[in-house]
């Protein structure tokens, strides 16, 4: 940033307060603001003394107890379903078809928002509705957040009920699976969960950058096939990118 003249006194002090949170050091965070040294500093005081910056006995500055009781209060009054509407209605609208966002419950799934599509058709899901993590979309982007242990964990708790002939019911398969979905970025439904239904999912990430919840997009399998339905994976995958976004997941976070 350049140029301190732009920007009120109010502004600064957000800035300062921006960057502290993700720099150490005086000097980097100097150079991120491209304020003058005795701007920042005496913002940096300010913060320090109400307690949203801390500072170490080296000189290192982080998070004070101001901020993270803040960030606190609003991750406890986030509403997922809220903050996804408008994305999920944006893909809706823009494929034409229904489109969900999932959550984790144990050791299965449960829609928390629906956007039905333009389609002639109408999706039998409904928000509340529980779904198994191996056969759908949004389970496999579940799924592709636990770790090697967790898996395991989850293997020896659930059977791998073959919903349809499609379903993956190896769990030496269904690692390879979730491989993939990590590797490209989006999950696929070939028909596993329900017969003729074919669906695609992206991951969404919380502010500590894990999985927390799923996107997808429903389709008949009769009017796309596989290859068809993986072209929808950038918008699916962008949709999902921009709810991660509104989490407090930065790009860096992300892990999957």
């Amino acid at each position: 940033m350049s140029g301190e003249r732009q920007y009120t006194a109010s502004d600064k002090t957000l800035i300062v307060l921006q960057e502290a949170i993700k720099y150490e050091r005086f000097s980097e965070i100097v150079t991120a603001t491209g304020f003058a040294k005795a701007t920042v500093h005496r913002i940096l005081k300010s913060l320090v003394d109400f307690g949203f910056i801390s500072i170490s006995e080296n000189g290192d500055y982080f998070a004070g107890p101001a901020s993270l009781q803040l960030a606190g209060e609003a991750f406890r009054n986030i509403d997922i379903s809220q903050i996804a509407a408008p994305h999920l209605s944006k893909l809706s609208f823009t494929l034409g078809y229904t489109a969900h966002v999932g959550a984790l419950n144990q050791f299965e799934a449960i829609y928390i928002a629906k956007q039905s599509g333009a389609t002639p058709y109408s999706i039998p899901s409904g928000v509340g509705q529980s779904m198994h993590l191996h056969s759908t979309a949004i389970g496999k982007c579940l799924l592709s957040g636990f770790t090697s242990e967790e898996l395991s964990g989850y293997f020896s708790s659930v059977e791998l009920v073959a919903k349809t002939p499609n379903t993956i019911v190896d769990p030496d398969a269904l690692r390879r699976e979730l491989d993939e979905v990590r590797s490209r970025g989006y999950s696929l439904d070939d028909e596993e969960n329900v017969p003729g239904i074919r669906c695609i999912g992206a991951p969404i990430f919380d502010h500590s950058g894990r999985i927390s919840h799923g996107i997808s997009m429903t389709s008949l399998a009769l009017e796309n096939s596989v290859e068809e339905v993986c072209q929808f994976a950038p918008v699916i995958v962008e949709a999902a990118q921009a709810i991660s976004t509104d989490l407090g997941a930065s790009s860096v976070s992300r892990r999957g």
